[in-house]
């Protein structure tokens, strides 16, 4: 299965490099999703920052901000997947971290500890209908999804949703996929149909 889904990532991660036209298509899920009524009802977004060729979140970001709602991004805090998500006021409160990935300073942030009322945008290379991922394999956000009860989004380009994704036991699915051309409620259902 590891096999299988390392070769799967380094075919998507060349796939998703050649994907024509980001810009719009990132705005238009960006959109999409803030015109989601479960988007504009959540008081907290958590949400993760994008890197490289991933559908970008940074107006995701400021959107949610200035809408007044609290915004947390994730903290790789071991390698053994185990994360925290701290609260942000502002880009400026980003420093690269874990991965080169862009994490908040946990000196001037605070940890969340209520995941309540929330809103998760889930990263990931790829997607099916079901909602199962294809992650990075490090299982940060399975082990994360696999204790949060609010609603989780995974953003996906159109030309990176696929059939079926291969999954095992401990892989986790989000409730709804956004990609530029429309909103797919996921039918494994997540926990909130």
């Amino acid at each position: 299965m590891q096999e299988l889904k390392s070769e799967l990532r380094k075919n998507a991660r060349e796939k998703r490099e050649k994907i024509s036209d980001k810009e719009t298509k990132n705005a238009n899920i960006a959109e999409s999703l803030f015109n989601l009524e479960m988007y504009k009802n959540a008081k907290k977004v958590l949400i993760y920052v994008s890197l490289r060729n991933e559908i970008e979140t940074y107006e995701i970001i400021t959107n949610a901000l200035n809408l007044g709602k609290k915004v947390a991004v994730p903290y790789c805090k071991d390698s053994n997947g185990n994360m925290d998500f701290y609260l942000i006021n502002s880009l400026t409160q980003l420093e690269t971290g874990s991965f080169n990935v862009r994490e908040p300073k946990t000196d001037e942030c605070e940890m969340l500890s209520d995941f309540s009322d929330s809103f998760l945008i889930v990263p990931g290379m790829m997607f099916d209908e079901q909602g199962f991922r294809l992650g990075y394999g490090k299982g940060y956000y399975d082990r994360f999804l696999s204790r949060f009860n609010s609603i989780s989004a995974g953003l996906c380009y159109d030309e990176m949703l696929v059939d079926s994704v291969p999954r095992d036991e401990y892989d986790k699915s989000v409730d709804i996929i956004i990609t530029q051309s429309r909103i797919i409620k996921c039918s494994n259902g997540g926990r909130h149909g």
